[in-house]
């Protein structure tokens, strides 16, 4: 008997008779062609899924234009605002805009806002009226505590007008340059917290929308502090929309001009050699520098005739920075806190834009310079 016939108890062969092989047809019914054309007709796309026409979708899907999102005041209410662009009124003038302190009610709330106006002169087409109107659409789809907000615009008989929110204590050029007697500086503390805005501002607009914006006006001018002293980084008109952010090997932004202010341009800005990110990175450490010193660097002989940042910082600590550091700092800066600033405007400045590090860590790095400075300031009450 074999090894089968012992384990089931009986023979191979009267096994094999018991237990014949199974068909298809006894385990599974059997349905005929015809019963299945009959019972289950063919499904059409327009069965599980609407079908629209595309006159419907263009009805129902307008593009967005530029009063859907932002919102439109008339130059009557802007005058009105403004009394008539009076002088008194001036907050700021260049060589392509004024602007004017006014209070204007939006959706029905008085808001106090800045009027920017950009002289007619500007004006040399009507692509650049175009161009304006596409600045403010982008504008309008960017968030941040750090950003001015945008609050309307107005394009009555081709102005080119934006408004945005007022800020009480004016740009932080005001400032670092005030020269009224008896007026109030900046404490090192406060001006840390500033830089650590700005960065914050710059990171999100470097790599928090899907397009990395390069700003390419970094100074003081272009910062603007309201009534808590928090920093508002606005908007020139010279940004450029870069790469997608997940790009990894991005190509530079082409200009037809060197963008920028005397003093902030990276090096390679000036050759016309493209703009990326790195160029807002170094326009950054100049920045520090205004933070450290009180004047622009344009301004400042100074700092020109260093013209290395690695000397005045050894200038600084070995006793020789008077008349490059600002009075008002000396004594309040913490070694340590010191150290690491300088380290971080030095990487900032540096020749190489791949050198430069990214303003995400750049953030980082000052919110532990702020920590640094907490700590000492604590152990010296103590």
């Amino acid at each position: 008997m074999g090894i089968l016939s012992k384990c089931f108890g009986g023979s191979s062969s009267s096994t094999s008779r018991k237990q014949p092989s199974a068909t298809v047809e006894d385990l599974c019914h059997r349905f005929s062609l015809e019963q299945l054309r009959e019972k289950q007709p063919s499904a059409t796309v327009e069965d599980p899924c609407h079908r629209f026409s595309v006159e419907q979708l263009r009805k129902k899907q307008p593009s967005a234009t530029v009063e859907d999102i932002c919102h439109r005041f008339s130059l009557e209410q802007l005058r009105k605002s403004t009394d008539n662009f009076d002088k008194s009124r001036l907050i700021v003038e260049t060589d392509f805009s004024k602007e004017y302190r006014a209070s204007i009610s939006v959706n029905g709330e008085l808001k106090h806002v800045t009027v920017k106006r950009l002289r007619l002169e500007a004006l040399i087409s009507s692509y650049d009226l175009i161009c304006y109107k596409n600045n403010i659409i982008f504008r309008c789809q960017l968030h941040h505590p750090n950003l001015v907000s945008l609050v309307g615009f107005c394009d009555d008989h081709n102005e080119m007008i934006v408004v945005f929110d007022y800020a009480p204590k004016g740009s932080l050029h005001h400032q670092l340059c005030r020269t009224e007697r008896n007026s109030p500086t900046l404490s090192w503390k406060r001006r840390l917290e500033i830089s650590i805005g700005v960065a914050r501002a710059l990171h999100y607009l470097h790599s928090g929308t899907k397009r990395t914006i390069i700003h390419l006006d970094i100074r003081p001018a272009s910062i603007l502090l309201d009534e808590n002293w928090v920093p508002k980084l606005k908007f020139s008109g010279i940004s450029v929309k870069g790469p997608k952010f997940s790009e990894k090997e991005a190509r530079p932004v082409e200009l037809k001009s060197v963008a920028g202010t005397r003093g902030y341009v990276a090096p390679e800005n000036s050759m016309n050699a493209g703009v990326t990110h790195k160029c807002d990175v170094y326009s950054f450490g100049a920045l520090l520098l205004d933070l450290i010193s009180g004047k622009d660097p344009c301004l400042n002989l100074t700092l020109h005739q260093v013209g290395n940042v690695k000397e005045l910082r050894n200038w600084v600590e070995t006793g020789n920075g008077e008349g490059i550091i600002d009075e008002s700092l000396v004594g309040e800066i913490a070694p340590q806190c010191w150290e690491l600033y300088m380290e971080i405007t030095e990487s900032c400045l540096s020749e190489d834009p791949n050198e430069r590090p990214d303003m995400g860590e750049v953030e980082v790095q000052l919110e532990h310079v702020l920590q640094l400075q907490d700590e000492a300031d604590t152990n010296r009450a103590s």
